[in-house]
């Protein structure tokens, strides 16, 4: 898992910062450090935002 990698998102779909992030949808690898891995996330519109902190378990291989 390296930065730029796509992923699925695993997580059932939650809200950050107002924004629904939707369960299956493909994330891009932006971070990966102690804490968790870092994704972008862009939304039907095509804006991207940052989610923090996921665990490995969160994401799924294409």
């Amino acid at each position: 898992m390296s930065p730029g990698d796509k992923y699925k998102l695993s997580k059932k779909t939650f809200m950050q910062d107002g924004i629904f992030i939707l369960m299956n949808s493909i994330v891009e690898i932006a971070e990966v450090h102690s804490e968790g891995i870092n994704v972008v996330y862009n939304d039907k519109e095509g804006y991207p935002h940052v989610i923090k902190n996921l665990s490995e378990n969160d994401l799924s291989p294409l």
